[in-house]
């Protein structure tokens, strides 16, 4: 048996695939479902700053809206809280075995804020986001945090409510908060991944599962399929919000070495804004060609 097996049991390539029942919690009691998860920072009705830990965070509104869905369980701290305040912050911590035991007891159902918070590891400051004070009526965010997502339950957006199963949970975002190195990162071309633990969830009615992720890698994007503008116009549209890139724009700029493509789409996007426009166009592309010679 080679280490591989002794760590993840057996190969099953050649096994046949058998049917698993649907319990309830599917993904955790019927499947796998690994992921990351994110410390959702609520006020409590003392005033006091609940952190509720969620395995079901997920991206759901992702170009011109931006909303996170979170499934909470109902009457947890966290609902509770969002349903009397709706503002929050979703944190999301790097891995650090000795506190995600502690992250396991801040999940537990039934305990108080001031029970759960008492074997909290973390440390809560205030945000340095104007507005989004503890005196503006905001959570505490997590210092030991890589990333924090401000955001707001968006109470007008109901997607299920019956009363029996959890609570689905629109958070609208507001602001996104990084750590100065992971923000220069994003800026500078993504050189590397922060460390998320990842967890599996809850199983057997004992166990909470984590896993320490390895050393991020990554591929080069095909050149040989599809269109080439397509990389161009996906990379252009993420930079700045209040400038978009037509694909007929993004076709005139495919000539551009991969290395520079980023500069050269902020510097079109500096004299965009410097001159009113918000959508860069091919005309507008070839009106800059023209004045560089």
């Amino acid at each position: 048996m080679g280490l591989l097996d002794r760590v993840f049991g057996p190969r099953t390539v050649d096994e046949k695939f058998v049917d698993s029942p649907m319990r309830d919690n599917w993904y955790q009691a019927s499947s796998y479902w690994p992921s990351s998860f994110s410390l959702i920072t609520t006020v409590s009705e003392d005033g006091s700053t609940n952190i509720g830990p969620y395995q079901l965070t997920l991206p759901f509104e992702v170009i011109k809206e931006r909303s996170f869905l979170v499934c909470s369980r109902k009457g947890s701290n966290t609902e509770t809280n969002l349903h009397r305040n709706p503002r929050c912050a979703v944190n999301f911590v790097e891995f650090d075995r000795k506190k995600l035991k502690k992250i396991v007891g801040l999940g537990y159902p039934g305990q108080t804020t001031e029970e759960k918070m008492a074997d909290n590891p973390y440390t809560l400051i205030e945000s340095p986001t104007p507005g989004r004070g503890t005196a503006d009526g905001c959570p505490l965010i997590i210092k030991e945090a890589f990333q924090v997502h401000e955001a707001h339950w968006d109470e007008t957006f109901r997607i299920k409510d019956d009363g029996r199963t959890p609570e689905y949970l629109v958070l609208r975002l507001e602001n996104i908060l990084l750590k100065e190195t992971w923000a220069k990162n994003i800026e500078n071309g993504t050189r590397r991944m922060p460390n998320m633990p990842i967890t599996f969830g809850f199983r057997d009615g004992e166990k909470f599962w984590f896993a320490e992720r390895k050393k991020a890698f990554w591929f080069p994007t095909p050149t040989d399929k599809g269109a080439r503008e397509e990389s161009v116009l996906y990379e252009a549209n993420r930079i700045d919000p209040e400038v978009r890139f037509t694909r007929e724009a993004c076709k005139q700029l495919t000539g551009i070495p991969k290395p520079f493509i980023k500069t050269a789409l902020k510097g079109i996007i500096k004299q965009a804004k410097e001159r009113g426009v918000t959508e860069v166009d091919r005309e507008f592309v070839e009106m800059l060609n023209k004045e560089r010679g």
